[in-house]
């Protein structure tokens, strides 16, 4: 997951589902990205788990580099009690990654969509995610009439194609 470390992202649940996803999934775990108020709490939780050496809680990291991490990921999780349009899911679901999250109504037509608070839903949808991964088609749900939107990906398919800089 990427995003602020405040109780509204439902993180300890992320934490929590780990455990039955590697039931499933043995090698699997789990990366969160950002800070927050919530850190330092977040990590006591992780460490309290016998499965902690698989979660890894980075902080703030440069942008290209959660970029790479988002691609990398079979799954991107953004649960939440409350939320607007994430960039992050776009961000993933541009990148080809599948994103599971809860539903707010907002969602791009590609996401995975789960009742907030429900570590059974999460956990069922990851592991049948992750069951038949596959990179999602680049851009699902693009709206043509967001322009602003058009000009954050431009951006993001300049520094993953590394133009950056470059005059064409």
């Amino acid at each position: 997951s990427v995003g602020l470390l405040e109780s509204e992202y439902q993180l300890n649940l992320q934490v929590d589902v780990l455990e039955s996803v590697r039931r499933a999934f043995p090698r699997s775990g789990l990366i969160m990205i950002g800070s927050g108020s919530l850190e330092s709490e977040l990590r006591r939780t992780i460490q309290s788990k016998p499965y902690a050496e698989h979660i890894l809680l980075t902080g703030d990291v440069p942008h290209p580099i959660t970029m790479e991490a988002i691609r990398e990921s079979h799954v991107m999780l953004r649960t939440t009690l409350y939320d607007g349009d994430a960039v992050s899911v776009r961000e993933a679901l541009y990148v080809g990654t599948p994103v599971i999250a809860t539903d707010n109504r907002m969602r791009p037509a590609a996401v995975r969509l789960i009742p907030k608070s429900d570590a059974t839903m999460l956990a069922k949808a990851i592991i049948e995610t992750a069951g038949c991964f596959r990179r999602v088609p680049p851009c699902p749900g693009a709206a043509p009439d967001e322009s602003n939107l058009r000009a954050v990906l431009d951006l993001y398919r300049e520094l993953l194609g590394g133009n950056r800089g470059s005059n064409h």
